[in-house]
């Protein structure tokens, strides 16, 4: 009995080497499996605020590859959807990332219990070399588990895919110091800007891009991060406030009021967006709007919004990023928001900066001191001191943030260490 185990252990062990140097294999063998542009995959996310389903519209070419090259497999599986692509043929890992996504947000609605909407959206991979399986999972509120939503087969020589380049924009360089496959590319476009204001737009992307960079830790990391500009032109200037009946004809469709409320500034046409982020090499897309109204918003790997003239829009504008970039969650409690609540207390949020104290070692708890209490009492002892500070998420009790005051609570403040630390970890991941 003790050879037959010796052997079936000695066979797992073998096993799981196997598995672990199959998976660095396929993290850092780009050139393998792809080739140097992307692939879209553009679709509906309809539903309600119990149900989902996706409606597949096409598939489309993208020239530019500016993504990772290494790290391929995501580790943090940050928000609430997971993409994953596999070689149809090894059944092989070959690139994950995760996302969130407007239609996510209006499930917390009070109109979604009973209307069923849809959201365009897409998944963007590098272009396969071979035929892989693409799936669309989607994390289930009761346990943060995963459960698949969409998969599809893909040829990357089907005839359907779309090679079509119908955009023409003017792309410009702000701030660019390394090969996009190794740096975090940030492409901003402009809504809402005429012909006659697009160096104005330039003007607003240098002036946010200053700031940025004056602000830990994107000020440390400032060789790892390039600046695009992609000159989108609106037939009209400004955005949409149906509250005040005025209705815009703009290249991104934004509008302020979104699911009622009076400062969220989105786009739904993320169609048309992309169509102009990829124009450019992308890893984030930050949206500027040509209105001086204070508004904006941030919605994990789809996009950050800014009033692109109202005077703290540099201040919305790295909060934004916050959760746009790092999956940070909001810190503030006491605000009027326009869903119900959006965190299950019984398990643990996945954002970095939040915890229900259900899995706390997995959270900043190797960052606090031996003493510190937890729950950490809100007092000036401890205003510069990392804790456990009741009061996150929208919700005065049961969510806990790690720092008194953050950029993710209130503007004209600094990121705390947890959110740093977070962002950070992020940077390099598209950096390395």
């Amino acid at each position: 009995m003790k050879t037959i185990y010796k052997v079936f252990l000695n066979i797992i062990i073998l096993t799981s080497i196997f598995l672990a140097n199959s998976n660095i294999y396929a993290q850092n063998n780009f050139d393998k499996w792809f080739k140097n542009n992307g692939l879209r995959i553009d679709y509906y996310h309809t539903g309600t605020s119990k149900t989902e389903q996706i409606l597949f519209k096409e598939l489309k070419f993208e020239k530019h590859w500016g993504g990772r090259k290494k790290n391929l497999i995501d580790k943090f599986e940050y928000g609430s959807y997971l993409v994953k692509v596999y070689d149809a043929k090894t059944k092989t890992l070959i690139y994950s990332y995760g996302f969130c996504s407007l239609f996510e947000e209006w499930q917390f609605t009070e109109e979604a219990k009973t209307l069923n909407r849809g959201f365009p959206e897409s998944l963007i991979i590098p272009f396969p070399k071979n035929n892989i399986k693409v799936e669309l999972l989607s994390r289930q509120f009761e346990d943060n588990s995963f459960k698949k939503i969409f998969e599809m087969e893909i040829n990357p020589n089907d005839l359907t895919i779309n090679y079509e380049q119908k955009l023409e924009a003017e792309i410009k360089e702000i701030h660019v110091k390394s090969k996009p496959e190794n740096a975090l590319d940030l492409v901003f476009v402009g809504d809402g800007y005429t012909k006659n204001e697009i160096n104005d737009f330039y003007k607003n992307v240098k002036q946010i891009s200053d700031y940025l960079f004056d602000t830990e830790p994107f000020n440390s990391n400032k060789e790892k991060i390039n600046i695009w500009a992609v000159a989108a032109i609106s037939l009209e200037s400004g955005t949409d406030i149906p509250q005040d009946k005025i209705w815009k004809s703009t290249a991104l469709n934004t509008n302020f009021y979104t699911f009622g409320s009076e400062r969220y500034l989105t786009t739904s046409d993320y169609h048309s967006l992309r169509d102009y982020a990829s124009l450019a090499p992308c890893d984030q897309i930050c949206i500027l709007v040509n209105t001086d109204i204070y508004g904006g918003g941030g919605i994990y790997n789809f996009w950050n919004i800014t009033s692109a003239k109202n005077p703290y829009k540099n201040e919305v504008f790295v909060h934004e990023l916050g959760h746009s970039l790092a999956a940070l969650g909001d810190e503030y409690y006491e605000d009027e928001v326009s869903y119900e609540e959006i965190y299950n207390k019984n398990t643990e949020p996945y954002q970095a900066n939040l915890t229900t104290l259900v899995d706390f070692d997995s959270k900043w708890k190797n960052m606090l001191d031996d003493d510190t209490p937890i729950p950490t009492p809100v007092n000036s002892l401890n205003f510069k001191t990392i804790g456990v500070y009741e009061g996150a998420g929208y919700q005065a009790k049961g969510i806990y943030r790690p720092y008194i005051n953050c950029k993710m609570k209130s503007l004209g403040t600094e990121f705390c260490p947890v959110c740093q630390r977070a962002i950070n970890e992020i940077i390099n991941f598209y950096a390395e």
